[in-house]
């Protein structure tokens, strides 16, 4: 097959792929709300501040006010003042915050288990593999300046 029929087949099929609900469900855990609250989640009694949440998301700074806002005023966060410098905010999950979280990332849990009964073990192994291979190889190539590092 030539590499432009591959081309095309890959891009159809990843495509299709991103309009499949699993990844509609599961786009929330990268972006937005979810993906702060997962973030906190994974981050649980240590100190996190609006800056960090930022970077490790590759959010803006404004786009990371408006989300802390938004789930500020839902009562799934608080912030609070460093007592030693009053210029810097920690952000912490409440127990609100905590059930929410939990529950989307069961909701996808179970659909996710739901794919490995009807792919089996052998395929999901394989795209498990394929994936890997995938995201390993971005990261070679940027490595070696050949695509940017900006998204």
């Amino acid at each position: 097959m030539k590499k432009e029929e591959l081309r095309e087949q890959l891009m159809h099929e990843l495509w299709r792929m991103y309009k499949m609900d699993i990844i509609v469900h599961l786009m929330e855990f990268v972006e937005g709300e979810t993906a702060v609250l997962g973030f906190l989640m994974q981050r649980d009694g240590l100190d996190v501040n609006p800056s960090q949440i930022s970077v490790d998301l590759r959010i803006s700074r404004a786009r990371t006010a408006n989300i802390l806002r938004s789930l500020r005023q839902k009562g799934m966060i608080e912030m609070d003042i460093v007592a030693d410098d009053r210029r810097k905010m920690n952000v912490a999950l409440t127990e609100k915050g905590r059930e929410y979280f939990s529950s989307k990332f069961n909701f996808i849990a179970e659909y996710f288990d739901l794919y490995i009964d009807v792919l089996g073990e052998e395929d999901i192994s394989d795209l498990i593999r394929l994936l890997k291979k995938t995201v390993d190889s971005e990261d070679t190539l940027r490595q070696q300046g050949a695509i940017g590092g900006e998204r």
